[in-house]
């Protein structure tokens, strides 16, 4: 079977409207790798006497399962995930003992270095592909990661 652009075309849309994260497909020579960097999400916080997080995704494109608009008395706040585009070591730092890349509060800027993944002994530098302030790192230094995993959370 032989790959045109039109079937490429057609695949590659169908990828786009179910969300996909991360896919390879190879058939003889041709190989093609997608890995979206981060996902859009959004999260409330209600005012209440316990004061409720929730969290949920962006909204669908589905216009039946859109909810209303936000009120007033809600606060939003954007943010994006930094995801793991391997399998592998999260590190935090280059080193044992030496400074982290980065920490809660810290502002990262556009292919700063954020943590390193090593898989198969290579160190691998992750960069951020996105600029804001980070919000939570979701991984312990030294825990294993998988392919698409968030590793931390950046308020954009």
């Amino acid at each position: 079977m032989q790959i045109t652009i039109k079937k490429l075309q057609e695949f590659l849309s169908s990828v786009q409207r179910r969300k996909v994260q991360t896919l390879k497909v190879k058939q003889g020579k041709f190989e093609l790798i997608l890995n979206r960097p981060y996902k859009r999400v959004t999260s409330e916080v209600l005012p209440s006497n316990n004061s409720i997080l929730q969290t949920k995704l962006a909204k669908s494109t589905d216009p039946k399962s859109r909810t209303s608009p936000i009120s007033s008395n809600k606060i939003v706040t954007n943010y994006s995930t930094i995801v793991s585009p391997m399998v592998g070591t999260f590190y935090q730092s280059p080193a044992p003992g030496e400074k982290i890349f980065v920490q809660i509060g810290d502002n990262v800027k556009y292919n700063q270095t954020v943590c390193i993944i090593e898989a198969m002994k290579l160190m691998n530098e992750i960069e951020a592909e996105i600029e804001g302030k980070i919000i939570e790192i979701l991984v312990k230094d030294g825990d294993i990661v998988d392919c698409g995993q968030a590793l931390m959370k950046v308020d954009t």
